[in-house]
């Protein structure tokens, strides 16, 4: 993921874009979508948004999923929404 991709992909979770939406625009990406709570505190962001926390996952493995917040390696997104009770 280049980081002009990533700010795109930021502005669309900005506007609110839900996770079918995300993958219809950036097909070559994996999108998941979550709560806050969901994810561990030992990780973070790579961006923010007022509704969701963005993290970066990876694939090359070609085993398992995992965290990164290497741009050269993310092939996909978390869309952590935020608690609205926090806000």
């Amino acid at each position: 993921m280049t980081p002009e991709r990533l700010n795109e992909v930021v502005a669309a979770v900005t506007r609110k874009q839900d996770v079918t939406a995300l993958r219809a625009g950036f097909p070559e990406l994996i999108f998941t979508e979550c709560s806050e709570d969901d994810i561990s505190p030992r990780l973070k962001p790579v961006a923010e948004t007022p509704e969701a926390l963005i993290y970066l996952i990876t694939g090359v493995s070609g085993h398992c999923l995992e965290a990164t917040s290497d741009l050269g390696v993310a092939n996909g997104v978390i869309v952590a929404s935020r608690d609205s009770n926090e806000m």
